[in-house]
């Protein structure tokens, strides 16, 4: 039993690396050359034929009822708008910053489902709300470092459609449905919308040279198709709570690695706020204390 909980935080440490070497990775890209469009197409691509040969090979069923198929289509629609969203933002600040700013989407989601009823409103997850809002302030108006609003519009843009998904997800339409299955119509459904992207655009559907596919394929198989299929074998290990609590270190690894690999500015001000919106998170997963009848 050990075993396999350590096994299964491991998965999920690996799924919060893979996830957090997206901006470096992505940033190092760009400096070869590759537009945002081509690289979001070939990421997807290459992940979608992974996931699905996968899926295929385990004889996974993928089938969809009328009612999980219009949950599906929220749920793809609003992991379209995750991926495109946070690359706009790349173009106008730098990754860990987009990273860290997205990541309030848990302290929406927690909004969001208060409001609506499906949350009890209690002390903590206010808290939660708010250290989250204070932690993004911190970031956004850190002195000494200049920030383009644009780009936080798009990196609050991605965690408003984080929240679309992750409530999305949650539906019981999709409770049945495996989360690799899940994942392999998302990313095929990101691969189909940037490949009519790019011949909107009219930028090429492929990279070029050895140095931008290796890049692409960095991006696929660790960024996309591991990632997925590490943090899924994790939840089956720890259970889904332990599993986004660390999973909330994604924004400090993504800080980490934009710091080491393509030399992001690391501000007090990002510290402080980042440290915020993690210890919001966390605040946001405890799991209830119990009570004695």
């Amino acid at each position: 039993m050990k075993n396999l909980k350590l096994i299964g935080t491991l998965c999920i440490i690996g799924t919060t690396i893979c996830y957090g070497l997206v901006p470096a990775l992505s940033f190092m890209a760009y400096e070869t050359g590759v537009v945002t469009e081509t690289l979001l197409f070939d990421k997807f691509l290459y992940a979608a034929i992974l996931m699905w040969a996968y899926i295929l090979i385990r004889r996974i069923p993928f089938k969809l009822n009328k009612a999980a198929a219009k949950t599906m289509a929220a749920v793809m629609f609003s992991y379209i708008g995750i991926a495109t969203t946070l690359y706009l933002s790349f173009d106008y600040i730098s990754g860990s910053l987009a990273t860290i700013i997205s990541f309030t989407f848990p302290a929406m989601v927690l909004a969001v489902e208060m409001i609506r009823g499906r949350e009890a409103v209690r002390a903590k997850k206010i808290i939660a709300v708010a250290l989250s809002l204070a932690g993004l302030c911190l970031i956004v108006w850190a002195p000494g470092m200049e920030v383009k609003i644009i780009g936080v519009v798009f990196a609050l843009a991605c965690a408003g459609c984080y929240t679309v998904y992750t409530i999305s997800l949650s539906s019981e339409n999709l409770k049945d449905m495996n989360s690799l299955v899940t994942a392999g119509y998302v990313l095929l459904a990101s691969a189909v919308f940037n490949f009519f992207r790019c011949l909107i655009s009219g930028q090429p559907l492929f990279t070029t040279g050895g140095e931008q596919l290796k890049f692409m394929i960095l991006l696929a198989v660790v960024c996309a198709f591991a990632a997925i299929l590490l943090f899924c074998l994790g939840v089956k290990l720890i259970g889904a709570s332990n599993a986004s609590i660390i999973n909330t270190f994604e924004p400090v690894c993504a800080c980490i690695f934009g710091y080491l690999l393509v030399g992001d500015l690391i501000t007090t001000g990002m510290i402080i706020g980042g440290g915020l919106v993690v210890l919001a998170v966390l605040l946001a997963n405890l799991p209830e204390r119990k009570t004695l009848n």
